[in-house]
């Protein structure tokens, strides 16, 4: 399966639920399926799942959707022991595994750099290990069984961790890869304002 195919999925079923995009290519992608304000783009490389976390303890009511690269996955690792720890049931990790770095896409054709997931670490296998329980930890490298998987996520208390191996179909280097129409400053005030609209927090100057 396609990143392409994977946000379809994860657009239809989001549900207006809460979302943080790690940097890269999915950021672009879902914009392109429609802007939702409760959403933060292009999120430094190992944060989205933090602070989806963050979220999901502080808005119980909702369900939070972090989608990060292996890469940044990788990179924000440690995260996988917290959730593991506080068990939020709202919180569902969905990690696109293409094995690279997209934004290691070098000058020359084929060159890119390559995640650990791509020399031996399991990060369904990971995730189990830091806590979070097994029926909850999903890898799927079809369409049909993520969407099997995401609408248990969607439904059913989690934490959930979904990996999902992707092609590199779309890998390509930071200055042709689609782009967000708003960057990640604009995109997380209009995330505090539709969560303040929701109930969470005090208004800006209040």
């Amino acid at each position: 399966m396609n990143r392409r195919e994977l946000i379809e999925v994860f657009a239809r079923l989001r549900g207006g639920g809460p979302a943080i995009t790690g940097p890269g290519a999915t950021s672009g992608t879902v914009w392109s399926m429609g802007h939702e304000p409760a959403t933060i783009y292009n999120m430094e490389l190992g944060y989205a799942t933090a602070m989806c976390l963050g979220i999901a303890l502080a808005a119980p009511a909702e369900r939070v959707f972090a989608l990060e690269g292996d890469g940044s996955m990788i990179a924000g690792l440690a995260t996988l022991t917290s959730i593991g720890r506080h068990r939020p049931p709202n919180l569902v990790t969905i990690i696109l595994d293409n094995g690279i770095y997209a934004t290691g896409v070098g000058t020359g054709p084929g060159i890119t750099e390559e995640t650990a997931a791509s020399h031996g670490t399991r990060l369904a296998a990971v995730a189990v290990d830091c806590g979070i329980p097994a029926d909850n930890v999903v890898d799927v490298d079809e369409l049909p069984a993520f969407e099997s998987a995401l609408r248990r996520a969607v439904e059913e208390p989690g934490p959930w961790v979904i990996v999902a191996r992707i092609d590199a179909s779309d890998a390509t280097g930071s200055p042709t890869r689609r782009r967000p129409g708003v960057d990640v400053v604009e995109s997380a005030v209009l995330f505090r304002r539709e969560m303040v609209d929701r109930g969470y927090g005090a208004p800006p100057n209040a």
